[in-house]
């Protein structure tokens, strides 16, 4: 019977090493880099690893991360030392400090440990200039996230497998039961690493691996291969509603994302989330729909509306399309709440004569004369230059460039007063990039008396979208036509807006 059951074993592994090398999930001359903690998993990997070996010429190392939790760790270091001697392979040891780091973060034991754990590996991967990283997550890994996720209250998208891959990341072992890699270590007399916090129940995982699966054994010892089947129904459902032209687009049209009914759009946000490796929940879904999709289900093409999916990354709703973005927060300081700038990040600028200021996306410069635009005027070919000359002779100015301000209005020609955030409105520009659109702005100080001069304040133009009476826009090709002491101002727009 034991005999029997390695052969199988055996079989199973000669043949998902042809569908890893028909799908590409490792090529020839890969280098691939073991996250390995001795125990049966990452054990099991470098044997299955090591079939390729030969027939690809890969080659492969081990990386074993200390997290710093457990008294005996030192007895998992000769382990690895000793492993990576008999195997002739190189090894690498990593330190990180999962307290410190959880404390800190205000995250859990769990979570600190997996992003300084793949931190660290990554780490490792670039010194030594390697292809990829494989783990040994195995097909019970995949039964326990999908019941972990289930009692989370994840929505349907989320419980779908481990990816097999996740950028350089690579997990060739997903289809092997555990017990199927412990009867393969047991025939070869393979020593492996038993961690004995992997009995404690203090941890979410631990609990579902050690008190609910053992009871789920005795209704059906079979339990594993039916989840693992309903996973994989679960993918293929994902993908049957929407079809991408470019598996890696960051935004989805209205047209594709709207289909059927709500139950079916649900399923397509969860994909396009999915696709941009954003974390899925019921509650994220419903949120969402709650923010972006108006009482008839219908994707609001008004207006614009922008929700923090976490890690730094943005569900944006701009007049109808809906796009996922990466935001540097730290200079941006971006209000995750409302979508605008804090309060404490608000600033003005002093445009001084014949000099340029970097505001964001833009360039902005002031010349007094042509003379002077001459000699300190240099184009960039990378910037979109708007030109203007003063209409009116406004002398004792300071010009200033300054964030917007609640109740802000723009003198234009011919139209009269007309508030800055109704012009941004029209222009269709996204509520999280207003605060970011520089108000050009002319400070007068007037002589009244010889003791006391008065100030007046009047915007001059909001960016290079509109401009006030006060200035007249002019073609670069015109400047020279002008009177040598005509004042210039120029805005310029990297990358348009």
């Amino acid at each position: 019977m034991e005999k029997e059951k390695i052969k199988k074993i055996k079989k199973k592994i000669l043949e998902k090493s042809k569908k890893i090398i028909e799908n590409n999930l490792i090529s020839e001359n890969d280098k691939i880099l073991i996250a390995f903690s001795g125990g049966p998993d990452s054990v099991f990997l470098y044997y299955f690893l090591k079939f390729f070996k030969k027939k690809l010429e890969i080659e492969v190392s081990i990386v074993y991360i200390n997290h710093n939790l457990r008294s005996d760790v030192e007895n998992d270091l000769q382990f690895v030392k000793k492993f990576a001697a008999e195997n002739n392979i190189d090894y690498y040891i990593e330190s990180i400090n999962v307290n410190k780091y959880a404390k800190e973060k205000k995250k859990s034991v769990e979570l600190a440990a997996r992003e300084l754990r793949y931190e660290a590996i990554e780490n490792i991967r670039k010194m030594i200039n390697y292809d990829k990283i494989a783990t040994g997550h195995n097909l019970d890994d995949n039964v326990e996230t999908f019941i972990f996720r289930l009692l989370r209250g994840t929505s349907l998208s989320g419980l779908r497998s481990i990816p097999k891959v996740r950028e350089n990341i690579i997990r060739p072992i997903l289809e092997f039961e555990k017990s199927e890699i412990l009867d393969f270590l047991k025939n070869e007399n393979q020593d492996y690493i038993i961690d004995y916090t992997n009995n404690e129940n203090n941890y979410t995982r631990n609990f579902i691996r050690n008190k609910i699966f053992p009871d789920f054994d005795k209704i059906n010892p079979s339990f594993r291969k039916k989840i693992y089947m309903l996973i994989g129904e679960i993918n293929d459902r994902d993908f049957e509603n929407i079809k991408f032209s470019d598996q890696n687009a960051k935004i989805l049209e209205k047209k594709e994302i709207l289909k059927q009914n709500g139950i079916i759009r649900k399923d397509n946000i969860a994909l396009f989330l999915k696709k941009n490796n954003i974390e899925v929940s019921r509650e994220k879904i419903n949120q969402i729909f709650k923010s972006f999709f108006d009482e008839n289900d219908n994707l609001k093409t008004e207006g614009s509306t922008a929700l923090y999916l976490g890690k730094n990354k943005i569900l944006k709703n701009e007049y109808g399309k809906l796009e996922i973005t990466q935001e540097n927060f730290r200079k941006k300081e971006w209000n995750l709440k409302n979508g605008k700038i804090n309060n404490s990040f608000e600033k003005s600028q002093i445009l001084k004569e014949n000099q340029s200021i970097e505001w964001y996306n833009y360039k902005i410069m002031f010349y007094k004369n042509i003379k002077n635009l001459k000699n300190h005027f240099a184009e960039d070919k990378n910037i979109d230059y708007t030109f203007f000359r003063f209409t009116d002779n406004i002398k004792n100015k300071k010009v200033i460039v300054r964030n917007r301000k609640d109740g802000d209005r723009i003198l234009i020609k011919n139209l009269g007063h007309k508030k800055i955030k109704k012009i941004l409105i029209d222009e269709k520009i996204a509520k999280w990039e207003r605060d970011f659109i520089p108000i050009i702005e002319a400070e007068i100080i007037e002589n009244k008396y010889k003791d006391q001069s008065m100030k007046e304040k009047i915007i001059l133009a909001v960016s290079d979208i509109k401009f006030s009476k006060f200035l007249e826009k002019i073609n670069k090709n015109d400047i020279k036509t002008l009177e040598s002491n005509s004042e210039i101002l120029i805005i310029g727009r990297k990358n348009g807006r």
